[in-house]
C-alpha cells in the first residue's frame, strides 16, 4: 500500500514551514480522479456561462480519514420504474465499489433513512435511536398540516398521496457487517465521524437529487459541516420526470449541482482503481 503525504496531488502545496512538515504524517493513501465544473473564468476571458468547464484533478485520499457512505439503497420502493433502474445500479455498480472499498480498508457507513430503520426490525439492532429533537416554531400542527393548517399541505401531502412502502428494508444485494455502523440521522454521523477522525465522504445511493442531496446526512448537509463531499456519479440514480426519462436529465443535473456548489464527482471506473491500487501499492 502506498505511503504518501496528505496533500492531493493536483493543488499548490504551500511551503514547508516546519509546521506544515509536521502536518504532513506519512499515510496510506487512495488516489482518485475526481470532477468538479468551474463557474468562473481566467481574467483574461469573459465570465460567461458558455465559458464554464468541468475539471479533473488528482486527489490524494488518506484511507483513514475516507468513508464510504451507501444513502438509502433499498429493497423496494413505491416508485416501480425507478425501482427497476435502481437495483441494476445496486447489482452493477454500488455492490462491487462496497466490495473494493472494504478490500481497500476504507470506512463504509449504511444510511438507508430512518423510515427504514423503523420498518426493519433486524435494522434497528445496529442503532441506537436516541432523543430527537422537536422545534418549538413552527408548531406541530402547522409543520404537520393538521387541523385548520390541512390546507397548506405539501406536494407530496396532495391526493393521492405517496404509496406506502411494503417492507422496506436495506436491499439484499448489501450484505451487512457488524463493524460497519448503520445510521438514522447526521447527528449520529457526525459523531462516529468525529470519533474516527474521517473527513472525506465518498456517497453512493439513491435517490441523487431527493435523498443524496437533501437528507440531512446528504451531501448538501454535510459539505455545509465542511467535509469534503464527492460522489461517485455511475453508483447512483435519480428520480425522473415523465420528460427526463429517456435522457436521465434529472439526475445529470443533482450531479452537478453536487460538482458545482458541493464538492466532487468520480467514476466507477475510477474509485475502482484506486482502492484496487491503494490494496496493492
Amino acid at each position: 500500500m502506498r505511503v504518501e503525504p496528505t496533500l492531493p496531488r493536483g493543488l499548490l502545496s504551500p511551503p514547508l514551514g516546519s509546521g506544515v512538515k509536521h502536518r504532513l504524517a506519512m499515510v496510506e493513501v487512495m488516489h482518485l480522479r475526481v470532477r468538479y465544473f468551474q463557474d468562473s473564468t481566467p481574467e483574461d476571458t469573459p465570465c460567461r456561462e458558455e465559458s464554464f468547464i468541468r475539471r479533473d484533478l488528482e486527489m490524494a485520499l488518506p484511507l483513514a480519514e475516507t468513508a464510504l457512505i451507501l444513502v438509502d439503497v433499498w429493497n423496494n420502493h413505491f416508485n416501480e420504474s425507478w425501482l427497476e433502474r435502481a437495483r441494476k445500479v445496486t447489482t452493477d455498480a454500488i455492490v462491487p465499489a462496497l466490495h473494493a472499498a472494504r478490500a481497500a480498508g476504507l470506512t463504509v457507513v449504511h444510511a438507508p433513512s430512518p423510515e427504514a430503520i423503523r420498518a426493519s426490525p433486524h435494522l434497528r439492532r445496529f442503532v441506537s435511536e436516541g432523543k430527537k429533537h422537536t422545534p418549538s416554531w413552527p408548531p406541530d400542527d402547522f409543520r404537520k398540516r393538521k387541523g385548520i393548517y390541512e390546507a397548506f399541505r405539501g406536494p407530496r401531502s396532495q391526493p393521492p398521496g405517496i404509496r406506502p412502502i411494503p417492507g422496506l428494508g436495506v436491499s439484499p444485494a448489501i450484505e451487512l457487517k457488524k463493524d460497519e455502523p448503520v445510521i438514522a440521522r447526521q447527528a449520529q454521523l457526525q459523531n462516529f465521524l468525529e470519533e474516527r477522525g474521517i473527513l472525506h465522504l465518498i456517497y453512493a445511493g439513491f435517490a441523487t437529487n431527493w435523498c443524496i442531496l437533501h437528507r440531512d446526512y446528504g451531501t448538501r448537509a454535510m459539505a455545509g459541516l465542511g467535509y469534503n463531499v464527492i460522489i461517485l456519479r455511475d453508483a447512483t440514480a435519480g428520480v425522473e420526470y415523465p420528460d427526463t426519462l429517456d435522457t436521465g436529465l434529472a439526475t445529470e443535473l443533482a450531479v452537478r449541482e453536487i460538482e458545482q456548489q458541493l464538492g466532487f464527482s468520480a467514476s466507477n471506473e475510477d474509485f475502482l482503481a484506486g482502492c484496487g491500487a491503494a490494496r496493492t501499492g
